[in-house]
């Protein structure tokens, strides 16, 4: 008995619906994974981005205060403050706004999530005002008692009279220049009328 003999074309067209299935299913299985992999990126993206936040917020209060410690001049405090507080805000604002320029039109977007970036500013803002306000305090009252403390010593030493601030003394200085040169000028022109007189 002859075995059964399959034409040539068939076991093309069998061989070709098999490779074809295979395809599919691994054309379908690295589409999951790479879904999987996007979906673990985007995760891990927003999972350092908050640890940014929370990273900065602390660091800004922690920054304020060593440097307060450090005795620099309080706008620096501040300003440092300031920067670390709303630099992960001032990045998700920066990443989500876009604008563009043509000879046609212009136009701008502030991207799918402009309220996160939003947000973030806004508490930074508050933390890094939160966390100078009391160091800000502190000085105001600082120098309150040492001018108090100053006044007190001259009292006791009987020298009361203090000097004007520094704008009040320089206006007086700047009037009696003024005055000066007012009395020079009436005075030459007094002398230029008496000779004239004389002649």
């Amino acid at each position: 008995m002859l075995a059964p003999h399959t034409p040539p074309e068939l076991d093309s067209e069998l061989d070709s619906e098999e490779s074809t299935q295979i395809n599919q299913e691994t054309v379908r299985y690295l589409s999951r994974i790479e879904a999987k992999l996007y979906q673990d990126i985007e995760a891990r993206k927003r999972i350092d981005s908050g640890l940014l936040f929370i990273a900065c917020q602390f660091s800004s209060c922690s920054l304020s205060w060593l440097l307060f410690e450090l005795q620099v001049t309080l706008s620096i405090i501040q300003l440092a403050s300031f920067c670390v507080s709303c630099l992960p805000g001032l990045i998700d604002f920066g990443d989500s706004f876009n604008f563009s320029i043509s000879s046609e039109s212009w136009e701008f977007s502030l991207g799918q999530k402009p309220l996160v970036g939003i947000i973030k500013l806004a508490i930074g803002i508050g933390v890094s005002w939160q966390g100078t306000t009391k160091i800000s305090t502190e000085v105001a009252n600082t120098y309150a008692q040492i001018n108090q403390t100053y006044q007190e010593i001259r009292s006791a030493e009987g020298l009361s009279f203090q000097l004007p601030n520094m704008g009040l003394s320089l206006l007086i200085g700047l009037s009696a220049i003024a005055l000066i040169g007012i009395f020079k000028k009436f005075s030459n022109t007094d002398n230029t009328g008496v000779n004239q007189n004389e002649d």
